[in-house]
């Protein structure tokens, strides 16, 4: 049976996954989603959970990395998330499983409003944008993991009654 601590935590985390990236970085993200929301509101969640996606961790350690370009706000965001839901979730395992669960569900929310809104996906997974994709999905996984970490060490164990 699952908890209903770990439960919450997921859910907090995905409803975070559609606005942190605001929290962190609201000018480059805000002006798409002006034009969408008018006409195509699918469109603009899927920029939304889709923002979460756009630091490409393995093209910063393959260039020429810096110290202030690794905070990135995408990456900032998902150790928040993680946080948050390893908070909720209360403990080190359930944590870093909340995050992570956070993590796949929102990048099933971003493709499945992507496939509806009509966006080309295709283009996302191949020739040189799979290797931005896969290392946004990686960024994602490591923030979310960090944080998941962090927010359930804070939070204490789980206590477990019988």
């Amino acid at each position: 049976m699952a908890s209903y601590r770990l439960v919450i935590g997921i859910i907090v985390g995905i409803i975070l996954s559609f606005f942190t990236v605001f929290f962190f970085n609201m000018t480059d993200i805000i002006n798409q989603i002006k034009l969408y929301t008018e006409s195509n509101t699918i469109k603009a969640a899927a920029l939304l959970v889709g923002a979460n996606f756009n630091f490409d961790m393995i093209s910063f350690f393959t260039g020429t990395p810096t110290i202030l370009g690794f905070f990135a706000p995408e990456l900032l965001a998902w150790i928040f998330i993680g946080f948050i839901s390893g908070t909720i979730s209360k403990g080190l395992r359930r944590g870093i499983i909340a995050g992570l669960l956070v993590v796949v569900i929102a990048l099933l929310i971003w493709i499945l409003l992507s496939i509806i809104s009509g966006e080309d996906l295709m283009a996302l997974f191949q020739g040189n944008q799979l290797i931005e994709t896969l290392g946004g999905i990686f960024s994602a996984i490591l923030g979310a993991l960090i944080g998941g970490l962090f927010g359930g060490l804070v939070s204490g164990p789980y206590e477990e009654f019988y």
